[in-house]
């Protein structure tokens, strides 16, 4: 069903044989026989399901998927884990009356009928302020369709009923990118249609992926994945790009082009970018031209660069110590990027640490300095790792979603300052430049994303969520948010209700049905006919009216079906038949900034000059300790080169895994590909595994001052020494609840990582920025293999 990073290079014929086995099956959708075949669409990518006698048997594979990953083969498993949520729950001592909330998570729940918990519900939302109800419902990623995506389902419920609610500022994928990008460039450009892979191909020489993991992360799309990139790998080999890895991990990426690897110290991206500027300017092999027609603030940037506004000259020598590349290297790559046309690839990760502000700012300028921005094979990109990112755009308009209207309540809660805003309420912080004061928070309502698995420092975000007095949950799955709520109620899956979708992110060239696979499986209900229920409860007839819009289900999908494209096409009943409509075309030679570098007056950027800027006036004017109006390396409090590195002498980096969509598919088969004893592997250097006498496959302890997990062994060359990773999204699963700091048994990194923002600027995460330690366990300490604790005690089930 999916095929290696090595079988992608083996041959351009990837779609035969991604589909190998089927004889396009969307050809054949409908009965034959007692078979049923029903097109679906997911993050992970379409499919084909076959369902015999109502239930879902097995997944086909779509020809929309050029390579078809694993992850789809767990579709079933979604459907019919043991770990569903099968009937509305309420915490014991929450019916009883008691609230006792620091018993959440500690606990059984009650099995109540439907109309019991949507009461108890809607009691507790009318006696709560809008102002002190969080609604936790964050991103999209819980269901890719139009009609019942849950956060907007949710946004629409608090908005139309009671005229809004706290919500999230900001986002945890880019939060600290996206508060200086624009300023900078005048997009947030981790999200921008990128430069064409014809481009790449036909043009680039150098491909420089900055912590960039192209195959990984392009497994999984914001809406519905083609994997066509994987079409595109065997063509950058053909075309003797080189490839240049810099990053502590040598990615698969890396290794499938046989790329150059520079062993970065983590968080020191900043300071290497730095040096080569200074290079680049002290050798005079910068492109002045550029620099001079088409950025600005360059010459109130130059005194820090050369030291002489704080007596450290930002040369080779100085970044080759804070970053361990050798001083010769970092010439040479100079030498390298302003000789041959040169394409950085930038990434997400690295504005994921303290002062990611810098992070994305440091390679735009140096992509300035290298004086090819705009043209076709160089310049710079933050979204080739991203949802098919470098595909030709086919200019035509997809589906739109439901409308969620607008909040009146003004303030948000900036992303990963959730804890910090529970647990203080009346505190003022800097943000944006201003000082906001955190509401109270006493309900926090949860649909289609879970907070504890997202959010950084879970043994501080469960005293913040053991604070509130109340914590509702929509899930399909007892995830560990949901065994932290008073209330859940069992939701549908996506393959339990019908809605419709495009795909993909940046090749808008498909719109999907996505047809109701099977029936619920217990007493499941949408996310949306939960809300339109407490919206009757809370305003009566005319606010379910609001809420539902008057429209059936099937209304509101061919109304979006009307509003797309699509019925150039096809028809809705011809579309909703066939599973999909496709459209041709596209620009296959765009280039990004191509006309901004052709006319800079003409198409002038959306910033305070209309150019690129090395300087940003309000930066400086906000006066914060942690942001300048120029790039500037910040040594962080916590890495390799601070003083806790001596207790915790390990960097923990936490990137995106492999098998999942963050912590969606843990609760699934699929999970036993790649788990270690049950456990989520911590990646470790052969020689650092050497040296704590820790053999591959074995659990050991890792560890910090804010907690520890038991994580499984992976040993390899393939990370830099003093370094580890555990992927983020194991479902947090404590060893005893009634410790103060348990232990998780699962290896879930956010127990290990810090809520410390990135700046006073962005108050974004910063979970990237880690140190901890690695014990091997003791004889005494017989670790069995382990296995999820998936479903709490349930009374009356």
């Amino acid at each position: 069903m999916t095929m290696t990073r090595r079988d992608v290079l083996k041959t351009s014929a990837v779609a035969s044989i991604a589909i190998a086995g089927s004889s396009s099956p969307l050809s054949a959708v409908g009965a034959i026989n007692d078979i049923q075949l029903i097109p679906h669409a997911t993050h992970f990518g379409p499919f084909i399901a076959k369902v015999k006698d109502g239930k879902f048997v097995d997944v086909l594979p779509s020809p929309h998927d050029k390579n078809p990953s694993i992850m789809m083969k767990s579709m079933i498993d979604r459907v019919y884990t043991d770990s569903r949520v099968k009937y509305p729950c309420v915490r014991k001592s929450f019916l009883e009356g008691k609230n006792a909330p620091e018993l959440r998570g500690k606990e059984p729940f009650v099995r109540v009928d439907w109309e019991t918990a949507l009461n108890l519900v809607a009691e507790k939302i009318k006696s709560t302020p809008k102002e002190n109800i969080y609604n936790a419902a964050y991103g999209g990623w819980g269901h890719v369709g139009r009609l019942h995506n849950s956060n907007i389902v949710t946004g629409r419920f608090f908005n139309i009923v009671l005229g809004g609610a706290v919500g999230t500022d900001g986002e945890y994928s880019n939060g600290a990118a996206g508060r200086v990008n624009n300023d900078i460039i005048g997009d947030l450009e981790v999200y921008s249609q990128q430069t064409t892979h014809e481009q790449i191909i036909k043009n680039t020489k150098v491909y420089v992926m900055w912590g960039a993991d192209l195959f990984k992360c392009n497994r999984i799309d914001y809406v519905v994945p083609n994997h066509v990139n994987d079409l595109y790998y065997p063509k950058y080999k053909e075309a003797r790009i080189k490839f240049i890895n810099i990053d502590p991990y040598y990615n698969e990426t890396a290794e499938m082009f046989d790329a150059e690897w520079i062993k970065i110290r983590p968080n020191t991206d900043v300071a290497l970018a730095l040096g080569m500027m200074h290079y680049l300017y002290t050798t005079g092999k910068y492109d002045k031209e550029f620099v001079e027609k088409y950025t600005d603030g360059f010459d109130k940037f130059l005194p820090y660069l050369l030291g002489e506004s704080d007596g450290i000259p930002k040369d080779v020598a100085w970044a080759s110590k804070i970053t361990e590349v050798e001083e010769s290297k970092i010439k040479e790559l100079c030498d390298l990027f302003v000789s041959q046309s040169t394409f950085i690839a930038g990434n997400w990760a690295m504005q994921r640490a303290q002062h990611g502000e810098q992070a994305d700012w440091a390679l735009i300028n140096l992509a300035c300095m290298i004086g090819q921005i705009g043209t076709p094979g160089g310049g710079v990109g933050f979204s080739m790792h991203y949802a098919g990112g470098g595909q030709a755009n086919s200019g035509y308009r997809t589906t739109p979603g439901l409308s969620q209207g607008r909040s009146r309540v003004e303030f948000s809660i900036p992303a990963s300052r959730v804890s910090e805003c529970i647990l203080n309420p009346g505190k003022s912080i800097n943000f944006k430049g201003k000082i906001i004061t955190f509401p109270e928070i006493k309900m926090i309502y949860c649909c289609g994303a879970t907070l504890l698995g997202h959010h950084p420092n879970t043994n501080e975000l469960i005293r913040a969520i053991r604070s509130v007095d109340t914590v509702v949950v929509h899930e399909p799955w007892w995830t560990p948010m949901a065994k932290m709520a008073d209330v859940v109620f069992p939701s549908t899956c996506t393959m339990e209700r019908d809605d419709i979708t495009s795909g993909s992110t940046y090749s808008r060239n498909v719109i999907y049905a996505m047809k109701k696979v099977v029936e619920p499986t217990y007493e499941h209900r949408d996310d949306f006919a939960i809300f339109a229920e407490l919206a009757k409860k809370i305003g009566g007839e005319e606010k379910y009216h609001q809420y539902t819009g008057g429209l059936s289900y099937m209304d509101w999908i061919k109304k979006f079906y009307a509003s797309s494209d699509g019925p150039i096409f096809k028809e809705f009943d011809k579309f909703w038949e066939d599973g999909f409509v496709e459209f041709e075309g596209g620009d296959y030679e765009y280039v990004r900034h191509a006309d901004f570098r052709s006319d800079p007056e003409t198409n002038r950027l959306a910033t305070q000059s209309g150019k690129i800027q090395f300087f940003v006036d309000k930066f400086e004017e906000a006066k914060l300790p942690d942001m300048k109006g120029h790039v500037t390396w910040f040594e962080p409090s916590e890495y390799l080169g601070s003083k806790e590195a001596k207790q915790y002498p390990f960097h923990m980096l936490s990137p995106h895994p492999r098998y999942r969509v963050h912590s969606q598919l843990d609760n699934t088969w699929v999970r036993d590909v790649y788990k270690i004893q049950g456990r989520e592997p911590v990646v470790i250097n052969t020689n650092d595994a050497q040296k704590l006498g820790i053999k591959h496959g074995e659990v050991v302890e890792v560890y910090n001052s804010r907690g520890a997990v038991l994580a499984g062994a992976f040993v390899t060359d393939k990370i830099r020494e003093g370094v580890v990773q555990i992927q983020e999204g194991a479902w947090y699963d404590p060893e005893n609840t009634n410790d103060k700091t348990p232990r998780c048994n699962a290896g879930a990194c956010n127990v290990l990582t810090s809520s410390r923002p990135t700046s006073r600027w962005a108050q974004a995460t910063a979970v990237n920025t880690c140190l901890v330690n690695i014990r091997k366990l003791g004889k005494d300490e017989i670790v069995k293999p382990y296995k999820s604790t998936l479903t709490p005690e349930i009374i009356g089930a």
